[in-house]
C-alpha cells in the first residue's frame, strides 16, 4: 500500500502541471495578432478588438484613506484641511475617504466556432477576461 503512495503523487503532480497553463490562459485574449491580457488599457483592446457586442457600465465605490492624503493634525487644528487634492468625484464620511470607480464590461462575440469573451474593465484598465459559451 505505501509503495503506491509515490505513484498517486507523482500523477497528482504531473496533473497540476498540465492544468496550470491552462488556467494561466484564462487572463488572456486573442484579437486578431494581438493578445490582451489584465492591465491592458481600454483603448488598447479597443483598437485590437474593435467594438463589443454589449458594453453595461457601473460604478463601484472604494473607501479608505490614501496615505498620500493624510497628516497628522494639531490640537485646535480645521478637521477638513489636513486632507489636500480631494476631487469632486470624491466625498469625506466620518473620517473615510469614498472614491467612485468606473467599471466597464464588453462582451465580444467572435462567432459561432469560437467562444464569446467577456472583459471586465476597473478605472479604464483590463482585470479580468471571462470565457462564455459559444457565439452566434
Amino acid at each position: 500500500m505505501f509503495k503506491q503512495l509515490p505513484i498517486v503523487a507523482t500523477v497528482v503532480t504531473i496533473s497540476a502541471f498540465l492544468l496550470f497553463p491552462m488556467a494561466a490562459q484564462a487572463d488572456t485574449m486573442r484579437c486578431d495578432r494581438s493578445l490582451i491580457t489584465r492591465g491592458d488599457h481600454q483603448g488598447e483592446v479597443l483598437a485590437s478588438c474593435g467594438e463589443p457586442v454589449i458594453s453595461t457600465r457601473k460604478t463601484i465605490y472604494r473607501s479608505g484613506i490614501p496615505r498620500s492624503r493624510f497628516r497628522s493634525l494639531s490640537p485646535g487644528h480645521n478637521f477638513y484641511s489636513g486632507y489636500s487634492g480631494i476631487s469632486n468625484d470624491e466625498l469625506l464620511i466620518h473620517n473615510r475617504s469614498v472614491i467612485e470607480v468606473p467599471v466597464e464590461t464588453w462582451t465580444y462575440n467572435f462567432g459561432p466556432r469560437y467562444f464569446m469573451r467577456e472583459v471586465i474593465f476597473t478605472d479604464g484598465r483590463v482585470t479580468r477576461i471571462n470565457t462564455l459559451g459559444y457565439g452566434r
